[in-house]
């Protein structure tokens, strides 16, 4: 079984090895105007216009980070006080035990809940 692991190791290595080495033939090719001007009559003449259009009320737009805040709240009070109620206490502060009940019972007669508390996850 060990053999069978290094064996599959080794055929991904020299695998790995090889794709590396291989360069795309498309990456670096450049083509010339001659190649350019036979794509252009290719291309219908009603899209290159409707992509000159697209382009041209594309640029008149204004860039969204020069515009009006998109993403505010009107509340942050309810957002501040969801984010403060939804962090989870330290066990040895005083509010330890506010997801835990005590049962009505304080002081050092609550220090078992602590524990407890601890246990279920209601504080770190």
């Amino acid at each position: 079984m060990l053999k069978l692991f290094f064996l599959c190791m080794l055929m991904f290595s020299t695998a790995a090895n090889s794709a590396e080495n291989v360069k795309d033939p498309w990456a670096e090719a450049v083509p010339s105007e001659v190649q350019l001007k036979a794509m252009l009559g290719h291309v219908d003449a009603s899209i290159s216009k409707a992509v000159a259009n697209t382009l041209k009320n594309d640029a008149a737009q204004q860039p969204p980070y020069q515009g009006a805040i998109v993403y505010s709240s009107t509340n942050t009070n309810i957002m501040t006080a969801a984010f403060t109620e939804a962090k989870v206490p330290d066990c040895l502060h005083s509010e330890g035990l506010k997801r835990q009940p005590t049962f009505l019972l304080g002081g050092y007669l609550a220090l078992p809940f602590i524990a407890v508390a601890k246990v279920r996850g209601k504080c770190i």
